[in-house]
């Protein structure tokens, strides 16, 4: 498929899902109602009115001011329509990157049409939500590090940053991953044989000369400063959260990790099923020694399971996301269940590494893991929404190369899509407590 067929195909159907959901559900919906409350006082030229209920940064709502620029209304379909068109930039930039990461490729726009159906930021992007300009500002600041645009690449990351302030974990991520690239390619490249070790302890050499780090300044600085401003913003804020802190304060909740790599294996499985033949036959060859450093690993799983689960008030309550439910039917049902998930967190971790091997070194898959612990381990939430950024990173370092695993990959995503907004627009419920008001579920 032609990359001009296939971006007319996706514009089309998720403007057909955009105005489908403009005629069933017209009123703002969940977040949306604080969202739109507040472009619209931005629109109205309130600029110092700020609703406490809002954690975010206000990249979002001065964006939408192109609507006035435009001589548009902010009203709900018009605030959406800013999400889609900013949805449409996002398929042309993972277009750049698929383009980038995979060269050889033959089968970009396919892969592309596939990475864009993601079901739960393609559901975002019909609703007014913060994770599409989020999504799309971080993907743009590494496509624009690939293309050694470090300074154009280090603005983008700061106006990420007013989008989600947990962005700037992935803006120190792309800056180191640019500055190693530059100076100690043969270190951080996928195609070095080089194991983890190795690669730590030539890394731990190149970082101890100072001449290296003063030859990169023209690659990490720009990033540094961002990371720097940020760090500022956060002492002067007294915390990295914005408004309503009561709900969203910073803890341990270590399975978060695991919950990721469930969640990625199981978006993936077409791709990373091929890494289960190399998983046997690990299995198979394993040492005494590899087998005790697996129980043992298994051992701290166990731990930080029994004694790092969080269960947040709105995991607990709030029965409009799906996260409620799996937590309800599954961990709750019993509590071995909790237990008995961690052989298959532990493979899917494997699964997921093992699939990355080809296109990312083992060094940039630590700095992507610790990466990734920074933003989810600190969230006492569980939502699928935090797991979008770290998940395409890693699905853009796995294999894209198969048409059938795309294919499949992608039907299994129109699937979802289908089945997840027509249980949204087609079968609302009530509470008792608000019996005036239809209720919807959603990621």
């Amino acid at each position: 498929m032609k990359t001009g067929a296939a971006f007319a195909v996706y514009a089309a159907a998720s403007y057909a899902v955009l105005q489908r959901i403009n005629d069933v559900v017209p009123e703002p919906y969940m977040d949306e109602i604080f969202h739109v409350l507040q472009a619209q006082r931005y629109c109205a030229g309130e600029f110092y009115e700020w609703d406490p209920k809002l954690t975010t940064p206000p990249g979002l709502y001065l964006a939408s001011l192109v609507l006035r620029l435009c001589g548009l209304s902010c009203s709900v379909p018009n605030l959406r329509l800013v999400n889609w068109v900013l949805g449409l930039g996002l398929f042309w930039t993972i277009y750049r990157l698929v383009h980038r990461l995979h060269s050889s490729s033959t089968c970009a726009a396919a892969a592309t049409m596939m990475l864009a159906m993601l079901p739960v930021p393609f559901f975002c992007n019909h609703l007014y939500y913060t994770d599409t300009a989020s999504l799309l500002c971080v993907l743009l600041t590494y496509l624009l590090s690939l293309q050694q645009r470090h300074t154009a690449a280090a603005v983008v990351g700061g106006l990420s940053l007013w989008m989600r302030q947990t962005n700037v974990v992935w803006v120190a991520l792309i800056g180191a991953s640019a500055a190693l690239h530059l100076h100690a390619r043969e270190i951080i490249s996928a195609r070095n044989a080089l194991s983890l070790q190795q690669s730590v302890v030539q890394l731990s050499g190149w970082a101890t000369r100072w001449s290296n780090w003063r030859k990169s300044a023209a690659v990490w600085a720009p990033y540094a400063a961002v990371v720097a401003l940020f760090g500022g913003f956060v002492m002067a804020n007294g915390g990295i959260v914005l408004g309503d802190k009561q709900h969203h304060q910073a803890g341990l909740h270590l399975p978060q990790l695991f919950y990721f790599y469930a969640y990625t294996c199981v978006l993936s499985m077409p791709t990373v099923a091929l890494a289960l033949s190399r998983l046997a036959h690990s299995i198979r060859q394993r040492s005494k020694c590899a087998i005790v450093g697996c129980v043992a690993v298994v051992a701290i799983m166990a731990v930080c399971v029994k004694y790092f689960t969080v269960e947040h008030p709105f995991l607990l309550s709030d029965n409009r996301h799906y996260p409620f439910y799996i937590w309800k039917n599954l961990f709750r049902r019993h509590w071995t269940l909790r237990f008995l998930a961690i052989p298959f967190y532990l493979a899917a971790g494997h699964l997921v590494h093992a699939s990355m091997r080809t296109y990312a070194s083992p060094l940039w898959q630590l700095m992507w893991a610790a990466c990734t612990a920074a933003v989810l381990v600190p969230s006492p939430l569980l939502e699928f929404r935090y797991f979008t950024v770290p998940f395409f990173l890693a699905r853009l370092h796995m294999p894209l190369s198969s048409v059938r695993l795309i294919a499949i990959e992608f039907a299994l995503f129109v699937l979802t899509n289908a089945v997840t907004i027509w249980v949204f627009l087609y079968r609302p419920f009530k509470w008792d407590s608000e019996p005036n008001s239809w209720q919807r579920f959603m990621w």
